[in-house]
């Protein structure tokens, strides 16, 4: 019998997900059964509206985890990814990784669980990746690179050579970090910005080069 795989989080990323696994070979041990969202009445209506018929099986807050599940986390936003991943295992629950066929992952990698890495992703050689980290669409990451717990790059985001990035960082499209550089805890990176020197914890940053919002 294959584990029942639950999505944690409705949103639009979860749509990408359910592509994602629509993708993958027949041959997991695991079948896709619904989702979990603390809203659920939204997320039935969000899903139905977009031509999704997946089911929705309660809330986050509420859900017990049974013996066959597993789980994945959709939620792009890290504080909210960490929160419902950390509530969700400490009641036992079990999280698998999603790789798209198209990703690739080189040799000397090392990966946690609840990863996602969607089309076109690539993680080179000698890189370690946290829990619940999501690469979207044709994200990168150079050699030795480290990406702590819950990080999220979004879809073309570039992390190079020896670059550290702490947990719960955000990237958005097309960031992305040179050499070396150490992205401190729940900082983020918008869209299309580049950082050349460490970016401090908790802070957001801008542009090319990148600056604090705080300057």
């Amino acid at each position: 019998m294959r584990r029942r795989l639950i999505l944690i989080g409705a949103g639009d990323f979860a749509r990408e997900v359910i592509w994602l696994i629509s993708e993958l070979s027949a041959k997991q041990d695991w079948e896709l059964s619904g989702l979990i969202d603390d809203y659920p009445e939204r997320a039935k209506e969000a899903m139905r509206s977009n031509g999704f018929e997946q089911r929705v099986l309660g809330t986050i807050a509420d859900y017990v985890p049974q013996p066959m599940d597993c789980f994945v986390c959709t939620f792009g936003k890290p504080k909210m990814k960490l929160a419902a991943t950390d509530l969700i295992a400490g009641r036992g629950g079990q999280f698998v990784n999603l790789i798209h066929p198209t990703a690739a992952v080189g040799p000397g990698c090392k990966l946690g669980r609840g990863i996602i890495l969607c089309r076109n992703a690539v993680v080179t050689t000698n890189v370690s990746l946290g829990d619940h980290v999501h690469f979207n669409l044709g994200a990168a990451c150079g050699h030795d690179a480290v990406i702590g717990e819950g990080c999220t790059l979004s879809a073309h985001c570039v992390v190079t050579g020896h670059a550290v990035l702490d947990r719960g960082v955000f990237f958005g499209t097309s960031a992305s970090v040179t050499e070396h550089v150490h992205v401190g805890e729940l900082a983020v990176l918008g869209a299309g910005s580049v950082a050349f020197r460490d970016v401090p914890a908790g802070q957001t940053w801008l542009g090319v080069p990148g600056k604090s919002l705080l300057c």
